[in-house]
């Protein structure tokens, strides 16, 4: 499953809302290191894709309505999808979207203008809208769990905001629970059915029902958030409230030790709607973990967060107990395996049991035409990240070149170091970054940072002493970090590439797979994120490319450019390697024939690794 997001190109805020987007569903837990949650494209609405797979998100303003208010055909194709399997999210920025009456008289808009929250309104919205088609139910229940002594005040205001603010249904044990009805089934069957919230007083865990109702929850695999509303100390933690998300419950105030003395009050602003947030967050990564794994055999217990005792001691052992990714501390580990017979694993130490060995030499930078294809750059930034996870943890050893991965805005060697010691019980001491650095680029690289890393990177400087001025120099530097990368590899993996703007005389990714081939290397290219790469599939195919030529690269290439009307005698030289390495590529290695070749078509992230893992 996965998300196509359509606009029309004069959106105004695009960028705000993409980033939200990427943030939000995109990326996990909010952050690249978390993993991916869905695939997220982006779309011109005059680019719609008719899918059955995927969730379609169309963004109304005025200007969309402007672009297919005559479109009849277009938006018969988006309403005969909401009619087949109401997969479509309509989401109104204009209060104009009445419109629309094609889709008016028959679907439910999601009105998200003049809200001065709108960023959180659309999270509460889309996510539940995702839920419901996740979990097949017109409309999911929050069950308030709290303890009536100190907790039933902001229990009622959960309420309340719930009743009057979003779509979701609540369950509340004061109202919800007929006299008649038998207090321990009704609680059991409701929390069964339910997000579970409990409000984390002073007394919540030393009271009979809210400690049942917890433990439920756990045993019954839903999804649970805590709200932190402690007044003065809880002086006993019941075992059971841990291992969960907590939220703090804040209002406007702006001191926790407030929440619950006599600044409260039903009238106060909170942070309500975060929690609520929170607790969809915590549902869509708990439901489609537990999806993707379902047709798991029988040797496994699956869980959408860490196992914590309550679950090891109590439940029938099975061979493995797998949990989501990163792995618990090897202590944490120990303790819990200690007292069942169950062993512990995530799916990336699934995948890791057979270790590989290699020095594979990874070849990403972005291309311009990503947002032709409805991506951005933090899909690139999502596939690197994520194809070293998946290579270390099999005891792959990375070789990169550049000192790309020390800039603030995408760090990806502090990102590297950060998945190494993820995994650090399951790789040797052996450094497993290699950073080749070429002069005078290397100098840009801090002493400090240099030092920091100095456990984990092997940092390799090559090159004669050079100003950034000379660009000859500059560019014999970068050929000869390519040869010696080339010389130490296994295997080169490269994606996407400057077609044109790069330093040097040839476009880096051309002259690395050039290099491969020439050493008969194995190479993995992976076409779905464009750029340069996807241009020399091409060539291998026997297509002619015109930007892998001199000629076109003389003209749309300024620094090359430049270097030429001031030194014309190179000319011939630069264009001479030129020719080889087209000649080299479309001639010599033909795709269908050469066995060190794989081409990768397609940007889906986790089928590429998977491929890339099977051949290894």
């Amino acid at each position: 499953m996965f998300l196509n997001i359509y606009y029309a190109k004069e959106l105004k805020n695009l960028s705000t809302l993409k980033e939200f987007f990427i943030k939000n569903y995109f990326f996990k837990n909010d952050d690249i290191l978390g993993g991916k949650l869905f695939d997220v494209y982006f779309f011109d609405i005059s680019h719609y894709q008719e899918s059955s797979d995927s969730i379609d998100i169309i963004l109304i303003d005025d200007s969309l309505i402007g672009d297919i208010y005559a479109k009849h055909t277009l938006q018969n194709k988006i309403l005969d999808k909401w009619k087949g399997n109401k997969k479509v999210i309509f989401v109104a920025l204009s209060e104009n979207y009445g419109q629309m009456t094609l889709w008016g008289d028959e679907v439910n808009f999601i009105r998200a203008f003049n809200k001065e929250d709108l960023l959180d309104f659309l999270y509460t919205e889309i996510t539940h809208d995702i839920l419901r088609f996740v979990l097949q139910k017109e409309k999911l229940q929050i069950f308030i769990s709290h303890a009536k002594k100190d907790g039933r005040d902001i229990a009622k205001l959960i309420k309340t905001f719930i009743d009057n603010d979003i779509k979701l249904d609540n369950f509340f044990d004061e109202t919800d629970i007929q006299s008649s009805d038998s207090w321990k089934q009704a609680l059991e069957e409701n929390v069964d059915n339910s997000l579970f919230l409990f409000v984390y007083s002073d007394n919540y865990g030393h009271t009979v029902w809210t400690q049942q109702e917890l433990i439920w929850a756990k045993q019954k695999k839903v999804p649970i958030i805590g709200i932190d509303v402690l007044a003065k100390e809880d002086k006993r933690v019941f075992p059971y409230i841990g291992n969960v998300k907590m939220v703090k419950l804040l209002h406007s105030v702006g001191n926790i030790e407030h929440l619950c003395d006599e600044t409260f009050s039903m009238y106060t602003k909170h942070n309500i709607r975060l929690i609520i947030n929170a607790l969809l967050g915590e549902a869509l990564e708990h439901y489609i973990f537990l999806g993707m794994y379902k047709g798991f055999n029988n040797n496994f217990t699956i869980y959408s967060r860490p196992p914590e005792l309550l679950d090891m001691c109590t439940r029938e052992p099975r061979k493995y107990v797998m949990y989501p990714d990163p792995p618990l501390m090897q202590e944490e580990q120990r303790i819990l395996e200690s007292c069942s017979e169950s062993k512990m694993v995530t799916p990336l130490l699934l995948t890791g049991k057979i270790k590989t060995n290699k020095k594979i030499s990874i070849s990403i930078s972005e291309s311009k035409d990503l947002e032709e294809q409805g991506m951005s750059s933090e899909h690139m930034h999502m596939l690197m990240v994520e194809l070293a996870r998946y290579l270390f943890i099999k005891n792959n050893t990375l070789l990169y070149g550049g000192d790309l991965g020390y800039k603030s805005e995408f760090n990806f060697t502090q990102l590297l170091v950060n998945l190494l010691k993820s995994y650090n019980s399951s790789y040797d001491e052996k450094k497993k970054i290699i950073n080749y650095a070429v002069k005078p680029f290397s100098n840009l690289i801090d002493k400090k940072i240099k030092i920091q890393y100095l456990d984990v990177i092997n940092f390799k400087e090559v090159g004669e002493d050079c100003e950034f001025t000379e660009v000859d120099k500059i560019a014999n530097n970068l050929t000869q970090m390519r040869k010696a990368i080339t010389n130490e590899m296994d295997i080169k993996i490269a994606v996407g590439g400057k077609i044109t703007g790069f330093s040097g005389f040839y476009p880096g990714v051309l002259e690395e797979i050039y290099l491969a081939m020439k050493s008969d290397k194995p190479i993995y290219l992976i076409g779905g994120f464009g750029g340069i790469t996807r241009k020399i599939i091409d060539l291998l195919n026997g297509i002619d490319v015109e930007e892998l030529t001199f000629e076109y690269q003389k003209v749309h290439t300024e620094k090359l450019r430049t270097f030429l009307k001031k030194n014309p005698e190179y000319e011939s030289q630069i264009k001479e390697k030129y020719d080889e390495m087209y000649r080299f590529l479309k001639y010599e290695n033909n795709a269908i024939f050469n066995a060190n070749i794989y081409i990768l078509d397609g940007n889906n992230i986790y089928k590429i690794i998977h491929s890339i893992l099977k051949e290894l």
